[in-house]
């Protein structure tokens, strides 16, 4: 399976959203993905991610296989998920994924009034049975974390990252959540893909570069 950095998660829970929540706006353009990336609510964190970054990702996943370009949609390029062909779920798995992606991890009870509002009224037992269901899977698109200090319920997160979401922009690694997988995650953190993030950024300068050629032509501003 193929993993997904912290950009490419974000975009990926935004466009499951809003299929599933406000299918009229879904395809998204990348103007609506970078606000969308960048709401203020149902986001944890809130980043302020720009044009470029969004390009980028979006070039990454199209070559993953999570993304495909929208034709005959006007003008404006539009973007959907190819997260149903790419990981075999259906609409309810979505939902709690998209969860995952948007806000990290949660328990049962935290995600039945957030996926709701993606059409999956269950209740905290089926939401967790639905959890566990995916954690059993081959490979695992999540797994179930040890109670931590302080918390009541144990928490679930997903395993479709490549470790980069626990990276700061600093540039100093935050501690991810201890896990079953600690010891590869940490690894991740520790010493993470340079080739993986060089690539990713040399696609994202391509992405910039091809804005400002399209920008600067011609009849092509605005």
């Amino acid at each position: 399976m193929q993993r997904l950095d912290r950009t490419e998660q974000r975009i990926t829970g935004v466009l499951i959203e809003k299929q599933l929540s406000v299918p009229d706006s879904y395809p998204m353009s990348e103007n609506a993905l970078v606000d969308g990336c960048n709401q203020k609510n149902n986001r944890d964190p809130v980043t302020e991610l720009v044009s470029f970054q969004i390009a980028g990702a979006l070039m990454s996943m199209q070559e993953k296989g999570f993304v495909a370009r929208v034709e005959g949609a006007g003008r404006v390029a539009k973007f959907k998920h190819r997260v149903v062909e790419e990981l075999h779920v259906d609409n309810k798995d979505l939902a709690i994924l998209a969860e995952l992606l948007l806000r990290g991890p949660q328990a049962p009870g935290a995600l039945k009034p957030r996926v709701a509002r993606m059409g999956l009224h269950a209740s905290p037992e089926e939401i967790e049975a639905m959890l566990r269901r995916l954690g059993e899977r081959k490979p695992a698109l999540v797994e179930l974390l040890p109670l931590g200090p302080r918390e009541r319920d144990r928490r679930w997160r997903h395993l479709i990252g490549d470790g980069s979401e626990f990276v700061a922009d600093e540039g100093a690694a935050s501690a991810p959540p201890s896990s079953a997988h600690g010891t590869s995650v940490a690894a991740a953190v520790a010493s993470p893909d340079l080739e993986s993030r060089i690539a990713t950024l040399e696609r994202q300068v391509a992405a910039l570069q091809a804005t400002i050629v399209r920008l600067t032509s011609p009849g092509q501003g605005g």
